[in-house]
């Protein structure tokens, strides 16, 4: 259960939605502008604006999607959960111990044992990799914006740059859990 009492609150919150309400008074303006005046570059515009308010709806939506498939309930032994024999070189070789201290988080009190329990963590763990999975693939289907506005390369771009970027969040949950499991287990003999 967690535990009241204020906390340190990450920014990312806040600059996601500064994004998402930039992104779409952008494309609206752009849109409206590129009707009125015609110009090529005003739906380049409109479209950039687009693609980067979906990217940012998708990850609004996407906690709410995991959470009304799994109720939040997750084993974190499971299979799809537990480390695979190969993730640690893995691990080693892209040096992850290094960088993911650096990775802001959406709500850090989430992973704070201020505010849950070790075991509540760990279940906020395989969220948070579920919810990163979950926007992966919707992140590379902004490649389909390329059908009805062409430039393929520009969504390819953008669509795999952005499930790279949620890969990362989804290696640092799998890098971190197993070291917390081991502490819960340790502790708990």
């Amino acid at each position: 259960m967690a535990k009241s009492g204020g906390a340190p609150q990450s920014p990312m919150k806040h600059i996601m939605l500064a994004v998402l309400g930039i992104s779409v008074a952008g494309m609206t303006l752009c849109g409206v502008l590129y009707r009125l005046m015609g110009a090529p570059w005003l739906l380049s515009m409109a479209i950039t604006f687009g693609v980067t308010a979906y990217h940012m709806v998708i990850r609004f939506l996407s906690p709410v999607i995991v959470w009304l498939l799994s109720g939040r309930r997750y084993d974190p032994e499971s299979r799809w959960f537990r480390q695979k024999p190969w993730e640690p070189g893995l691990y080693a070789f892209l040096k992850v111990k290094r960088w993911k201290k650096h990775m802001m988080s959406y709500d850090p009190r989430e992973f704070s044992t201020a505010y849950f329990s070790a075991e509540e963590i760990v279940g906020n763990m395989c969220h948070a990799e579920a919810v990163h999975v979950c926007i992966i693939p919707l992140s590379l289907a902004s490649v389909g914006f390329a059908i009805p506005f062409g430039a393929l390369p520009v969504f390819l771009i953008t669509g795999v740059g952005a499930a790279l970027f949620d890969l990362l969040f989804v290696i640092m949950q799998r890098y971190n859990r197993p070291r917390l499991l081991r502490l819960i287990r340790r502790t708990s003999r």
